[in-house]
């Protein structure tokens, strides 16, 4: 049974959820998309205003111990960096977590962060996209830097993107061998990569310069663009820790095998090098990373089949995996 299979429910706790703010009349909310969770436009009916975002998180997805630690990062990145991202709205009690009994009895967790304006980065305005990936790389760089220097990092409930977590014995998203559109001849491929990517993994460990906070999904969809040529990074549901180098990966999400990708990588670490520095080691494992991302995004294809993103990044999808598959075993196998 998918997350989603009611999604009345969902509806019934945003609807609840958002009693508990302090609204203008002509405020609503209408239904945006599923992914992690479900998420809705808060505007003003009037005026057609953006107000904010509400999501509603899945059940047993994020304690409420884990929304809170997002809330204060948050606030850390605006108020003590140079970046924007988007804040959380308070409600009525002053609190900015919600928790919300649903009819199946199920505790809900939700959380209205404000509207940015900018529209999400696009690798098809072949023009400005290489650009942006620089001002991204330099972005990232700050999200590193910050967490780094912020004493309270390590105190925060966030789970660990691990190789257990992203695709081992307990992957967050499933399995990748679940996906339904691979062979056995691919999983065997698939599987030599797998193997590989476990033992550089143990290579290249965990030390205070490659492992941390991160976002964990600055895909294009969640980086703002706007008129004034300002990124904006949204969306920080996923965070938590793990290797730096998987913001790298996660940024060109469903797109590794475009011939447009490598032109982004090296933007993106050109951006990043402006704040930060980057090691040979860390260089040498950005395969491995990109492959480790594709093995996780497929298993989130197929449990998230009932999300609306995953029904368009299904197209191509196996022939594109096993195009980087076979790539990254001609370099490392």
């Amino acid at each position: 049974m998918g997350a989603f299979d009611n999604i009345q429910i969902f509806h019934e706790v945003a609807n609840e959820a958002f009693k508990k703010y302090e609204f203008s009349e002509a405020t609503k909310i209408k239904f945006l998309t599923l992914s992690e969770n479900a998420t809705y436009l808060v505007y003003n009916a009037k005026t057609n205003k953006k107000i904010g975002f509400l999501r509603v998180g899945r059940p047993n997805y994020h304690t409420h111990e884990e929304y809170e630690a997002e809330v204060a990062w948050l606030h850390e990145i605006n108020n003590y960096t140079p970046l924007q991202v988007a804040n959380p709205i308070y409600a009525k009690d002053g609190s900015y977590i919600q928790d919300i009994k649903g009819s199946d009895d199920n505790i809900y967790y939700t959380l209205i962060t404000e509207a940015l304006e900018g529209e999400p980065l696009d690798e098809n305005d072949t023009e400005h996209i290489v650009d942006q990936y620089e001002m991204l790389g330099e972005i990232t760089a700050y999200l590193h830097k910050q967490t780094q220097m912020w004493n309270k990092t390590s105190k925060l409930n966030r789970w660990a993107w691990d190789y257990d977590n992203i695709i081992g014995k307990t992957a967050k998203w499933g399995h990748w061998q679940d996906y339904e559109g691979f062979s056995d001849k691919d999983k065997i491929v698939l599987t030599q990569c797998d193997e590989i990517i476990q033992k550089r993994l143990l290579r290249y460990g965990k030390t205070k310069e490659n492992w941390g906070l991160i976002h964990a999904d600055l895909r294009q969809s969640n980086v703002l663009i706007d008129k004034n040529k300002k990124i904006k990074v949204i969306d920080f549901d996923d965070a938590g820790f793990g290797w730096y180098l998987q913001d790298l990966a996660a940024s060109i999400s469903f797109i590794e095998h475009k011939s447009i990708a490598p032109d982004l990588i090296n933007g993106w670490l050109r951006g990043y090098k402006k704040v930060m520095p980057f090691s040979d080691e860390s260089f040498a494992e950005i395969d491995t990373f990109i492959m480790l991302r594709r093995l996780q995004m497929s298993a989130w294809l197929e449990t998230h089949s009932d999300s609306d993103p995953a029904k368009n990044f299904k197209i191509g999808w196996v022939e594109g995996t096993m195009m980087l598959a076979k790539r990254y075993l001609r370099i490392f196998g």
